[in-house]
Order: C-alpha cells, then sequence, then structure tokens
C-alpha cells in the first residue's frame, strides 16, 4: 500500500460530480454496470484498466487493476471497500499517486442519479509533484480523465446529464513524519498536563458522574468481511456498560454523552487466553463530517454514539458506533435512565464504517437494569491497555490517548493515597 502518508507535498481532495436525469438505472444497477467493465467509461486514449488480480467481473475487495497512462507511470490500485452503490481504491507502490480514490452513485428520487468521483491524495513522487504542481501536466491530464468518465457513465446509465461535470479541489499541507512526531508530542505535553491536573481536583476529569449496567452483545457480522473476530464473527458476549454526563452539566442542558463499554473476548486458539477489550463511544453526529465532531444531546436515546477516533483493520480505516433505537425515548438525566431501565432494556444497534463510507451493523448492544452508581469505586475505562483484537488504533490523538490515560491513573491513585494518609493521620 502508498497511503498518503508516504507521498510528497500537498494532500488534494479531490470531487467530479455528474447529475443524470431519466436513468430507468437504480445506484447499485449501475454501479455494477460500471464495475463490469471499467473501460466503457474511461477514456482509452489516456487510461486503461487492466485487471490483474481476481477472477469476477465487478471490482471485489482484494482485486488489483494497473491503470495503464502516457508517461513513465503504469498505477496500480488494490480494491479496498465494496458495497452495493460504491467501491474505493487504495494505491500501491509505484503509483504516481499515494492515497485512495471512490466511485459511488446515489438516488436523487424519481429516476435521478448522482455520480461521484471523489479522492484523497497527494503525488507518489517529486516527479509527479513536478508534473502535476509545476508544470500542470499530471493536473490536466487528471481533470480530462475524470470529467470524461464522468460523461460517459451518464451515458451508460441510460439517462442524460444536467448541466455539466462539477469538479471541486480543496487542498491541505501535510507534515513530514519529523512534524508529525513533534505535534504529537507536544500534544501529548499538553493533555497529560491537562488531564492529570485535572485529576487530581477530582476522581474523574470528564464524565465524573454516571451510571453501570449489565451489558448483552449480540453479534452477527455483516456483508463484508473486516478481518476482525469482533465485526466478523457470531457471538453472544456478556460486559458492562456505563453511561455518563461527560461535562457534569445539569440535566436540562445538552450534555456530551458517554457510552463505555468492557466485555471478555472469546480466545482466539488454544493459545491466546481471553482479555477483556473497551470500546469509549459520545454523541457524535453521524454523516461523513458529523461522524469526526463530538455533539452535545438531550436524551440518551435515541442518539447516535461514534468512536470518534479511527481504527485499523487491515489496511482500512474504520469507525465504530451505537445507535440507540428510536422505540424508546429517555431524557439525558441519570435519574430518568435509571427509571428506563429499570422498566425495560436499552437496545442500540452496533454499527461500522470507513472514515468516509456508510454504516453497517454488525451487531445488538442490549444493556439491562438496575442501575448501579460508581461513585464510591469508579469504573476506569483505558483502550489502549485494553484493545479490541484486530483493531489498532490510528491516528495522531489515538496515539495521544494512551498517555494521557496513564497519567490520570496515576494522578487518581496518587489523590486516592492522599486521602487513605489523611484518614490515617485523623483522630
Amino acid at each position: 500500500m502508498q497511503d498518503s502518508h508516504q507521498g510528497v507535498g500537498p494532500i488534494y481532495q479531490r470531487r467530479y460530480t455528474v447529475r443524470v436525469s431519466g436513468s430507468p438505472l437504480t445506484a447499485a444497477q449501475l454501479m455494477q454496470r460500471l464495475g463490469d467493465d471499467l473501460n466503457a467509461a474511461s477514456p482509452v486514449e489516456v487510461a486503461v484498466f487492466d485487471k490483474i488480480s481476481g477472477t469476477s467481473r465487478p471490482p471485489e475487495i482484494g482485486d488489483e487493476y494497473v491503470v495503464h497512462m502516457p508517461g513513465p507511470w503504469n498505477c496500480p490500485v488494490r480494491v479496498v471497500e465494496k458495497t452495493p452503490a460504491s467501491f474505493r481504491f487504495a494505491t500501491l507502490s509505484g503509483h504516481m499517486e499515494a492515497g485512495e480514490i471512490e466511485f459511488r452513485a446515489t438516488g436523487t428520487g424519481e429516476d435521478g442519479l448522482v455520480f461521484t468521483i471523489e479522492s484523497w491524495a497527494r503525488s507518489g513522487d517529486w516527479l509527479a509533484e513536478i508534473l502535476y504542481q509545476r508544470l500542470g501536466l499530471a493536473k490536466e491530464m487528471q481533470l480530462h480523465m475524470w470529467a470524461h468518465f464522468c460523461r460517459r457513465v451518464a451515458e451508460v446509465s441510460g439517462g442524460h446529464m444536467v448541466g455539466d461535470v462539477v469538479v471541486q479541489t480543496e487542498r491541505a499541507d501535510a507534515p513530514g513524519p519529523g512534524g508529525r512526531r513533534l505535534i504529537a508530542r507536544a500534544l501529548t505535553s499538553v493533555f497529560v498536563r491537562t488531564f492529570a491536573l485535572a485529576a487530581r481536583l477530582r476522581d474523574r476529569p470528564l464524565c465524573h458522574r454516571g451510571l453501570v449496567f449489565d451489558a448483552t452483545l449480540v453479534l452477527h457480522g455483516t456483508s463484508r468481511y473486516w478481518g476482525v473476530p469482533f465485526l466478523d464473527d457470531r457471538a453472544e458476549l456478556r460486559g458492562h456498560v456505563r453511561l455518563s454526563r461527560a461535562l457534569g452539566l445539569p440535566p436540562v442542558f445538552p450534555d456530551l454523552l458517554g457510552l463505555a463499554l468492557r466485555w471478555r473476548q472469546p480466545r482466539a486458539g488454544d493459545t491466546e487466553p481471553e482479555a477483556t477489550a473497551e470500546l469509549l463511544l459520545a454523541t457524535t453526529g453521524h454523516t461523513r463530517l458529523g461522524r469526526h465532531l463530538l455533539r452535545p444531546a438531550a436524551r440518551w436515546s435515541p442518539a447516535f454514539y461514534g468512536s470518534l477516533l479511527a481504527y485499523r483493520a487491515g489496511d482500512r480505516r474504520i469507525l465504530l458506533g451505537a445507535v440507540a433505537r428510536r422505540t424508546q425515548i429517555v431524557p439525558a438525566g441519570l435519574p430518568a435512565l435509571a427509571r428506563a431501565l429499570a422498566e425495560r432494556p436499552l437496545l442500540f444497534d452496533l454499527v461500522a464504517a470507513t472514515e468516509f463510507g456508510a454504516w453497517q451493523p454488525f451487531g445488538e448492544l442490549r444493556l439491562q437494569g438496575p442501575a448501579r452508581s460508581d461513585d464510591s469505586a469508579p469504573m476506569r475505562f483505558d483502550p489502549a491497555r485494553h484493545p479490541i483484537r484486530g483493531l489498532s488504533p490510528v491516528g495522531l490523538f489515538q496515539q495521544v490517548r494512551g498517555p494521557t490515560y496513564a497519567a490520570v491513573r496515576r494522578a487518581g491513585a496518587a489523590r486516592s493515597e492522599r486521602r487513605r494518609q489523611q484518614g490515617k493521620a485523623s483522630p
């Protein structure tokens, strides 16, 4: 894999969009037809798709192609994501770019479709950067190629274009590896000092008050293979969940709601023992942008809880979430939560998605009363110490989380020890 961290120059997010009217095809049917023959839409004088790995006609995860282009490059790619209405390629070593590109279609109502090509990439080497940024040759070739591709997709759909192809480009400067290390160290120092100081003032800097419930996880997997037991296997697991208000605002105000989940992972073969796994979720948005942003909520249910930070599964970055079902409305106060679960369980759908892909359910989370307070013996969660098997934390803030939690544990232990010594000294 040749991801964007291995390239040079700025990272570009490019989007080519065409609207189609009068097509007899659904979005899934259009993508099926396109996947059967990518060269039917590609400008073959500029780019020819040659499948070199995989036997099925439509792209499947793990299939590889070489895109033959003029110049000193053949551009190898691998399919890393597939849904009924989209597929995504990641660049491999030797490609002129480093990153990913997604082809997707969506329906807009009666006989309407939107087809989009979206990429997140930077130049693969300095020669490609010079041809793209300095001379503009690669930029013009790329614009011609994907605009032509979109127009041909409109023809393949059996409909007609509405307007012209819309092209959008956003640029972000990417720090080099040394810069990333400096940023990580600086952020770690800030977070460690801030949260350690807060932990000296009270037992838990965030999510100070909460309730604990027994939990059952019923896992059934998804239609795709992730290579992660938690997402692929069928199993029923027991655990505990702590629901909390992160900022501790009065119940009449919306707050960031937290869902901390702990369970025992089954044995993975004869040599690996059972191990505790933990997952921290908080109320976020569920859209492609919103899933990366915290969102205060006024109800425990219905609500969307997301991991916010990404994990790596193989060569894919994914996010996890839990959707509290709309069948039960529970205001975001702790007494209301305790009363609601005393009457009946609170149900969530467990979901997973790539960073910009669609959410897919892989299980159910069931919380049961009675509620228990952990004020006297706080439950502490640290997913860095108790990871989910097969999921590796990835990203800058995931690097910061482990040292920050360790500092909070040390500060909390020191605070408890001071209390114990003060108790001994009291007459």
